[in-house]
């Protein structure tokens, strides 16, 4: 009885998955984790090699772009608006939102539960702490940390670049086995 409650239940969670890689037209090489939200699904566009974490939770209402390469860690939030209540028609807030699109660059790595707030845009090749809380603007190769996020450092420029042109990308790396 017990294998077959077990059974149910990752058939369960496998066939959601898939409604939600359906939802949101990616193909193979986007790995997506169990439990993911996902609001305006729509307004989503995620490249090639990606991966989503468990419990993460995309409000793409704003619009959100996630680059080629880039892991979300468990339970990311990325939000793409807010409730407006500057000048607004009732209080806390009103009906109207204000969109930012955020978008994060390609081949950045943004650790568990991390928050990510409208406007945002992460420049290629960052990494970005767990828990951190990160709004603006982070420069390339940034490694940031924190709440309010700051960088803490850089990667080797050198490094990167040359692992990008041998196109050495982890997910790809483990779908073609080179691992």
């Amino acid at each position: 009885m017990k294998k077959l409650i077990s059974f149910l239940f990752n058939f369960n969670k496998e066939i959601k998955r898939n409604r939600l890689r359906k939802l949101l037209k990616t193909n193979n090489t986007v790995s997506l984790c169990y439990n993911i939200g996902v609001a305006y699904p729509e307004n989503l566009k995620i490249e090639d090699y990606v991966h989503i974490g468990e419990g993460a939770k995309i409000h793409a209402n704003g619009g959100v772009v996630i680059g080629r390469g880039t892991i979300l860690g468990p339970e990311v939030t990325i939000y793409s608006a807010n409730h407006k209540f500057k000048n607004a028609k009732a209080i806390p807030y009103d009906e109207e939102y204000i969109k930012k699109k955020v978008i994060i660059g390609e081949n950045v790595w943004i650790g568990g539960q991390v928050i990510i707030v409208p406007g945002v845009e992460i420049g290629e090749g960052c990494i970005v702490g767990a828990g951190t809380v990160v709004s603006g603007k982070i420069e390339k190769y940034s490694i940031v940390v924190g709440n309010p996020c700051k960088v803490i450092g850089l990667r080797d420029e050198k490094e990167y670049i040359d692992l990008k042109k041998k196109d050495e990308i982890f997910l790809k790396r483990r779908y073609t086995k080179k691992m």
